[in-house]
């Protein structure tokens, strides 16, 4: 699992020769496979942006990077923590350039497990969620107060039920590791790469509603938000898996823009748990209207349905 020893170790830069062997070899596969990648509106930004795009296929990142490979530009892609629990996956994504992200719901998933010794059930998450959440009490068993009771490191941070509340500590480890991510992204950044993140924060066959975590992002590193709409990827890929069958993927950019925060309190500190509740009125605006610049760019069978509800991952497993 990530936790902070792990962070404080991981280099976000790409290494050269693990970019060309992977990068290079999926352009080469692409084109093996009469896979078309056509721009639309694209133009190369002069200082780093915040590519924010949907996602529709589990492997249409690799279809993103591919594209900005082919028009010179740099990118590092923002992906969820559970991805690096793939031993197949975790040494491509610590070499190409993958800023690792942690929710709350990996950080209450990572801890459960390690005490319960096993995942938790989907109720249970909802048990665990809504304490985090809403104060709510755990449930009276054996498992939920040896989570609430027994001293230990929470992805790094030291948890005494002593002196802490388990809501406290595992706030503190969200807000530690998004501010790992942050540093990476800024690294990034200072390094001239542009950020490629999915808002949605899962893949769906059609656009679903935005996470707030695209915005702050683009908030915290003063860069702006160019949205892209990407279709295609349905067709293009066999199924969920890896291997094209070829076609178009059609890729629309936005202009560039900076969002409407002007509302957010003038000391705003971003991935902080109590400032995240405070402005998320704020934040969620920013992000509904970045929806809906993506979803202007894409094919009417990826655009959201009227209930904006996705299709994508459910239950624990979204996580981890």
């Amino acid at each position: 699992m990530l936790d902070l020893a792990y962070l404080a170790r991981y280099r976000v830069l790409p290494s050269s020769p693990w970019e060309a062997a992977v990068a290079g070899g999926f352009l080469r596969y692409e084109d093996l496979t009469g896979t078309r990648l056509a721009l639309h509106g694209f133009r190369a930004p002069e200082r780093p942006v915040l590519f924010a795009t949907n996602s529709s296929q589990k492997y249409d990142f690799m279809t993103f990077r591919s594209a900005m490979r082919r028009v010179g530009q740099r990118v590092v892609t923002v992906t969820k923590a559970r991805s690096y629990h793939s031993a197949l996956m975790r040494p491509i994504l610590e070499h190409t350039g993958v800023i690792p992200l942690a929710s709350r719901g990996y950080v209450i998933l990572c801890d459960a497990s390690h005490v319960f010794r096993r995942r938790p059930t989907d109720d249970e998450y909802r048990a665990l969620r809504d304490h985090l959440d809403r104060g709510d009490a755990l449930p009276e068993t054996a498992e939920f107060k040896a989570l609430q009771a027994r001293p230990r490191s929470i992805l790094g941070v030291r948890f005494d039920p002593r002196d802490t509340p388990l809501r406290a500590a595992w706030s503190e480890a969200y807000r530690c590791l998004l501010g790992e991510a942050l540093r990476f992204a800024r690294e990034a950044v200072a390094a001239g790469y542009s950020i490629n993140i999915y808002p949605e924060g899962t893949v769906s066959s059609r656009l679903g509603k935005g996470r707030i975590g695209a915005v702050t992002f683009a908030r915290a590193l003063g860069v702006p938000i160019v949205p892209v709409g990407m279709s295609g990827c349905r067709e293009a890929f066999r199924g969920p898996s890896l291997a094209l069958r070829g076609g178009t993927i059609d890729l629309r950019f936005g202009e560039a823009y900076t969002p409407d925060l002007a509302d957010l309190a003038p000391d705003f500190v971003p991935f902080d748990p109590a400032h995240e509740a405070a402005a998320r009125p704020v934040l969620q605006r920013a992000t509904d209207d970045l929806m809906g610049r993506i979803d202007a760019l894409l094919a009417p069978a990826y655009q959201h349905r009227d209930d904006h509800v996705s299709d994508g991952t459910r239950g624990t497993r979204r996580f981890l």
